[in-house]
């Protein structure tokens, strides 16, 4: 039996990839989902005991971390994990760094805020998910912002109980490059915030359309892995190894 970490593009990928292959498999996510795969599907948190015993229990040969790459939590938790069993993280791809006097990669968000307050950008227009909301408080108390959320229930409800306006809130996925300018000049903030989110966060669009638009993007890079995890983005290679693990 495997266990999928998914509740991404990637997670469906190797969901679909364990099906075809007749491979049994958990697939968990934080928070309930629609899933039409044949694998089980769990939900919600699980502590590093929690995980431990649900490996122990459920004789997991193989753990794929396919999740977000901004989920730090879920990705320490399972490197935290004191059973010996194959860590594997099957990643997204991500395009080469952009070097551009436009362009600012950030180590944390911490950096993020100080970057904004040095530069002393007034307005920020951060697309960078619901969950950025609350680490950027100290930023949009005092300052003009927008955030761009998925349209659910959860993500208006998260935005609430940070007490976030919700006149400016934007409703939406990332958009082609000439519909991400449209909103860009439409706003005209004094910078852009987002997530190192790879190809499928459409993190090239992002500044494709901020170098268009003359505007400052600040990227937050994505969070290092152990080097337990297995890192790999090919299903072929994903493939080789569960069987490897399973056989």
């Amino acid at each position: 039996m495997i266990l999928v970490f998914g509740g991404t593009t990637e997670g469906k990928k190797v969901a679909s990839f364990l099906d075809e292959a007749h491979i049994p498999y958990y697939y968990s996510t934080k928070t309930k989902v629609s899933f039409q795969g044949k694998g089980i599907p769990i939900y919600g948190a699980l502590t590093k005991y929690e995980l431990e015993q649900f490996c122990i229990v459920n004789n997991i040969k193989c753990i794929v971390n396919a999740s977000h790459p901004f989920a730090e939590v879920l990705h320490e938790t399972v490197d935290a994990i004191e059973i010996t069993i194959p860590i594997i993280r099957f990643e997204r791809e991500f395009t080469a760094r952009v070097k551009h006097e436009l362009v600012t990669y950030t180590n944390s968000y911490e950096e993020s805020l100080s970057e904004f307050n040095q530069r002393g950008y007034k307005s920020l227009l951060a697309l960078s998910g619901v969950q950025t909301i609350t680490k950027l408080k100290s930023y949009w108390e005092s300052n003009k912002s927008w955030f761009r959320i998925l349209d659910r229930y959860v993500s208006r409800s998260i935005a609430k109980k940070a007490n976030y306006p919700s006149s400016q809130l934007l409703f939406g996925y990332p958009q082609n490059v000439e519909e991400e300018t449209n909103l860009y000049k439409k706003l005209q903030p004094d910078a852009i915030f987002t997530k190192e989110s790879g190809i499928n966060g459409k993190l090239d669009q992002k500044i494709s359309a901020a170098l268009a638009t003359k505007i400052p993007i600040i990227i937050l890079k994505k969070p290092l892995l152990s080097n337990r995890y297995l890192c790999m983005n090919s299903i072929e290679e994903l493939h080789q190894k569960i069987i490897e693990y399973i056989e």
